[in-house]
This record gives C-alpha cells, structure tokens and sequence, in this order.
C-alpha cells in the first residue's frame, strides 16, 4: 500500500551561522512539503541554492536594524512560534498576526568561544548571539508543536524522522530537540560568563589556596582552554585539584580502548583497562581501594547513567570524562562539591614548562608511541601477546608516576605500584607488598620506568613468581641482568627509553 504524504504546506524557519549542509536539508525539507523562512543572509545563501525563501523582514514588515544586531527579535515571529495549537484563545491571536504557522525552527548559533583569543573585544561582544539563542529556547519551550534543530549534527537525525512519520516529527523526537538545545544554550551562556567574568587585562583568576590553606594561589591562562570551562558541577576547583587532572589527563591519553585512571597526590593509584567503562573503573578501583577513596577519577568514554550509579556510592574528589550522559549528571550532580569536568576538545599540548628559583624550564611533552616497538626481548624466553600487551599497559602508567616508579599489573589492572621513592629497590618492595595486601596473583608483570642497576630487582621479583619484566637499557650490569634472566627462566624486555616523571 502506497501512504501519500502530508500535503499540507508547512514552514520551517532557518537561520544559521554555519551554512554547511543547507543544500541537502532543504532538499529533504522541500520533499516533505515544507517552505522556508529566513533571516537576511541565510535567505540568500537558500535562494543561491536553488530553492524559494521568504525573508523575515517582509513578512514582519519590520526591517533589520542596527547593522543585523536585531533581526528576530519581533512579536509577530515568536507569536508563531510560541502559540498552542490547540488553545482558541491563541489560535485567535495568531490568526490576527497573519504569519505563517512555523512548524520547524533550525538555528545554530555565532560560535562566540571560536572568537574569545580575538585580540578585538569589540568582535567577540558581537559575537554573542541574542536573536538565536532567543528563538531555540521559545521553539524548545514549545515542543509539544515545534520541532528545534540546534546544531547541523541534527539534520540527519530530523530528516530520518519526518521521512519515518509521513513529514512531520514525533513528540518524542521534539521533546529530545528541545533537551539538546537548553543543554547548548546553558553550555553557551556559561562560555560567556566566563569570558565576562574575566575579560580585563589580568589572565589571573585566583584560587582558594596552594597546596596548604596557609598559602595563596592564582592560575593565569596560558591560552589554552581553561579548567573552568570544562567544570559542569561541583565546589570550586583548587590548585592540588589542577594538578592532579593535569597528570591524569595526560594519562589517560595515552590509551584507546576504555579505560579508568585514578590518580590521587599526582600520582595514579589505580589503573583498568577493558572492554567496557564499567568494568574498567571495578578493574582501576580494586587495585588499590583504599588510596582511591578521595581519589579523581578518569576516563575516555562517555559516562551512562550505570557507571554514574557505581561512582555516586563512593567518596570522590573530582571525575573527569570526556561527556557524561544526561541521567548521569542528575545522578551524580545531587553531590554538590564533586567536581565533573568535561573534557570532550581538550588537546594536550606539545610543550610543557615548570617554574624554578632560576627561571622557568621548558621541554616538550613526552609524547613516544609506547606498543610493541617500544620493547625488545634481551632473554630467551618470549612471551605471548596477551602478557606483551600487558607490559604495554604497564608501561603507560609508568610513564605518569612518580620516579622511581614500578608497575605491577596483570590483564590491564594494576595490581601494585611503588613511586617517588629515592632508590628503585623501595619504590619495587612498596609495590610488592601492595600486590601482596589486595591480590595473591602469580604471572603477573613488572615494569620500570628506569633500569635496575643491579640484579638485586630481579632477584626479589623472582622470589615474588614474577618472571615478565621491561625496564630501559643503559646500565653498565645490563649483561648481568640479561644473564640472571636466562638462567632463571625470565622474559626480560629492554625498552627503548626511559619513562622518568620529576
């Protein structure tokens, strides 16, 4: 049976800063027996497409002012948008305004955080949209009626909808529309307080305290995205909190598949890495649950609602993540000091620094490839891919503890960590009493971050049923080491550097 469309006409307001993929969307729209409203330029670009648009201007009889600065911003426009359907007191109203009936309002907005690092303040004041913002809150306010598309990432999805329901769209899909954008909006307006609230020349914003109360604290912007900008919830960010995400995000930066980083006095404390987020943080959080408690926790996937569940039962400092799901900030948001950071277009940068008694020092970021070419075999005995994969992972939590560090690890959980100690020898027995005090597991690995100068390391970590060990080369007993590990049945790895963190 063929289902005829909708005959009806229908309009659909768009006006938009990025006018990318307008040609295929009013294609669609067009099918669906829909005409097309719009603002000045946007109007221009739809007709130089090939398609009819009637101007807002014309239709308000109101004209642009101020250089485009008020367009939208008119009763009759946002009559049409803002009536109920269904009430006769406001059918009336609207019958009296004689404008279409707008079905559709499509906007996205100046991209004013785009603009911020604009030497110009003048040029960033203009680019905070009034009249976008303005009509996707009123459309959004009246989803029950008006679909609201706020970003051009919802053009595929609206089309598959109005073609799944004969060129109109689901309450569903609307009310979903309308969540996103207030979602956009709140994330927009807050851009911009921030930017206001520390627009004057000073790049300084001051902290509660350093590391101890007794000692004052600013951050000054370097020009990269700021910490405070990332925050959705929780108590306001201090100085040892910066410098824990710091370490974590460059951690958790080395992996791809899911994983959890928990870091506590800049130091992770407890790693996991698996097929799900959610296994993952149990893996990251059994490791060593008891220093995770106040601990900040890291991942590199979206957080649902699920693992939000696991996370609002214990006492966390701060959680970082890439996007939280909608249901999981509610959740974990009803915890008012717990700091969320959403870090979805944080870059790390190429150069990092340090201040000194004597000037600050620069280097560049530690940024070396660590998989399989990072390790050669120096023993006899080889090792299968699974434990080679396990020294991998071994090797990037190495990378961001502490020198002297060891890893422990076993199946991409950590299992034993020894770091910041003054000789290796103690940084080894620290991580393996912690291994001894959470897990009783044997075939497990141990990485170093620098060489053992002496087979001493060995000669415990043998004791220990530790036979899968990588540590860098350039000792002058690197022969005696590679001489212990085949006499003992160890598969010794060389890795081509060293991994200290001071």
């Amino acid at each position: 049976m063929v289902i005829r469309k909708n005959m009806n006409i229908k309009y659909a307001l768009i006006s938009v800063y990025d006018k990318s993929n307008l040609e295929n969307l009013c294609k669609n729209l067009k099918k669906n027996n829909y005409k097309f409203i719009s603002t000045g330029s946007t109007c221009k670009k739809i007709k130089s497409l090939g398609f009819d648009c009637l101007e807002i201007s014309k239709l308000t009889k109101f004209k642009e002012i101020l250089d485009g600065r008020v367009k939208t911003l008119n009763h009759k426009l946002f009559g049409s948008i803002l009536f109920k359907r269904d009430d006769k007191k406001n059918l009336r109203e609207f019958k009296n305004l004689k404008m279409p009936m707008i079905d559709i309002v499509i906007v996205n907005l100046y991209p004013f955080s785009k603009f911020i690092k604009h030497n110009d303040k003048s040029k960033i004041l203009e680019m905070i949209d009034i009249g976008g913002p303005s009509l996707i809150r009123a459309s959004s306010k009246n989803f029950k009626y008006i679909t609201t598309i706020c970003h051009k990432k919802y053009y595929k999805s609206l089309i598959t909808n109005l073609n799944k329901n004969n060129g109109v769209t689901d309450l569903l899909f609307r009310k979903k529309m309308a969540e996103k954008t207030f979602e956009l909006t709140s994330k927009y307006d807050r851009i911009i307080y921030k930017w206001l609230s520390n627009r004057e020349d000073s790049k300084k914003t001051k902290l509660r305290y350093g590391e101890n109360p007794s000692q004052k604290s600013y951050i000054e912007k370097n020009g990269l995205q700021s910490i405070f900008d990332l925050q959705i919830n929780g108590k306001q960010i201090s100085y040892n909190n910066i410098i824990d995400v710091d370490n974590g995000l460059k951690c958790i930066s080395e992996f791809d598949e899911p994983t959890c980083i928990i870091v506590k006095h800049n130091n992770p404390c407890g790693a996991g890495c698996s097929v799900n987020l959610e296994t993952a943080f149990k893996k990251a959080f059994m490791a060593d649950s008891k220093s995770a408690f106040g601990g900040i926790v890291f991942f590199n996937r979206r957080v649902s609602a699920k693992l939000a569940e696991y996370l609002s039962k214990i006492f966390l400092e701060v959680i970082v993540a890439p996007s939280f799901e909608n249901e999981a900030i509610k959740l974990l948001s009803k915890k008012k000091n717990l700091i969320l950071l959403e870090t979805n277009k944080f870059k790390i940068p190429k150069i990092e620094f340090k201040s000194t008694l004597f000037g600050t020092i620069y280097q560049s970021i530690d940024n070396i490839k660590i998989n399989r070419k990072f390790f050669k075999l120096v023993s006899h005995k080889k090792v299968s891919k699974k434990i080679l994969d396990d020294l991998i992972f071994s090797a990037k939590i190495a990378k961001h503890l502490k020198s002297n560090a060891i890893v422990l690890s076993k199946n991409k959980q950590t299992i034993g960590l020894g770091a910041g100690q003054t000789n290796r020898f103690d940084s080894l027995n620290i991580a393996l009493k912690r291994k001894k005090d959470n897990f009783g597991t044997k075939d497990f690995v141990c990485v170093s971050d620098g060489f053992f100068p002496f087979i001493d390391s060995l000669k415990i970590l043998n004791k220990n049923k530790c036979r899968i060990v990588a540590q860098p080369f350039g000792s002058i007993n690197d022969d005696k080491n590679i001489e212990y590990a085949n006499s003992n049945n160890i598969s010794l790895y060389f890795m081509k550097n060293r991994l200290f963190k001071h």
